[in-house]
């Protein structure tokens, strides 16, 4: 039977492009991207974190690249869960965000420019707390349910 976790279910959490969104909320002070997944993992407590995957030069500005590293938890009963993972990051000409696994191809995905009165408001600082409140607060929502 095959397994909705790849090749090695044990290993690795579940993702695919369709679980991830990159929103641009841009204002006088600048460019924000917000990107957030979310994956099906073999247990509960993993760990999943966006960081950039191209320091220096970057060959294609108008592509934001950032690997998805996982952390498995130490001796969790195996219980399918729903993690969250959420970057937020500047930059002035980025087009689409590049996810890539150490483990697996990565995709691709475009980012969406938000528009409209809630644009602009606050800071760049202020939205990015927001965005992570907002995050911390689904995930304890994810581990309160039982999921």
């Amino acid at each position: 039977m095959p397994s909705v976790f790849g090749m090695n279910p044990s290993n690795h959490c579940d993702f695919s492009a369709a679980d991830f969104t990159a929103i641009a909320f841009e204002t006088s002070d600048g460019r924000l991207i917000r990107v957030t997944g979310s994956a099906r993992c073999p247990t509960a407590g993993w760990e999943l974190r966006l960081v950039a995957a191209n320091p220096g030069i970057v060959p294609h500005p108008e592509s934001l690249w950032l690997e998805l590293r996982e952390t498995p938890p130490r001796g969790a009963p195996r219980v399918v869960t729903d993690t969250i993972v959420e970057a937020i990051i500047e930059d002035t000409r980025a087009e689409r965000v590049m996810i890539r696994f150490a483990w697996r191809e990565g995709f691709s995905i475009p980012i969406i420019t938000q528009s409209g009165p809630r644009a602009g408001r606050g800071s760049m600082r202020d939205r990015a707390k927001a965005a992570r409140e907002r995050a911390d607060a689904a995930n304890d929502r994810l581990a309160t349910s039982g999921v």
